[in-house]
């Protein structure tokens, strides 16, 4: 990075840090990923410095992009809970394991099971989930999407 962008990356820090915490805070619902999502914003930014700087309203972009990150995580927590590795830990001594693939709810095919429970039971990433099955990235990016849209209806008609 040249001076010109470090000195132009640095004032926009010192300038909306504060208010972009605050936006980000008021979407996610929570300060540790409030922080997060303005980390991320700020990363997304120094990779894209040369073009934010000729931008007509590099502040219009920066909070774009946050609130464009902000509601992509905020989706994320809606769509999965998560429960501390404590938490965890008591309920796995508490009861037997249950298999992931168990959890999903009825009514799912047999294809979005298997990409589901690749995707957040095994953790796998993209590149391995489209290995073992023998498809694209992206083809097993949007099975996921619909997998995983599919699942929440269905777990909002359980409720």
């Amino acid at each position: 990075m040249t001076q010109e962008q470090i000195s132009f990356l640095e004032s926009l820090y010192r300038k909306h840090y504060d208010l972009m915490y605050e936006v980000a805070l008021r979407i996610v619902k929570n300060p540790a990923k409030a922080s997060d999502v303005v980390s991320e914003t700020f990363l997304i930014l120094i990779l894209k410095i040369s073009a934010v700087m000729n931008h007509e309203d590099p502040v219009k972009w920066l909070f774009t992009v946050l609130k464009n990150t902000a509601l992509s995580e905020y989706r994320k927590s809606k769509v999965r809970k998560e429960i501390s590795l404590d938490d965890a830990m008591i309920r796995g001594t508490e009861q037997e394991m249950i298999p992931f693939s168990e959890m999903l709810p009825k009514g799912l095919t047999a294809e979005e099971r298997e990409i589901l429970t690749l995707r957040l039971g095994e953790d796998l990433d993209y590149a391995e989930i489209a290995k073992r099955l023998h498809a694209t990235e992206s083809a097993c990016r949007m099975k996921f999407s619909r997998a995983r849209k599919r699942c929440a209806e269905l777990l909002e008609q359980d409720a």
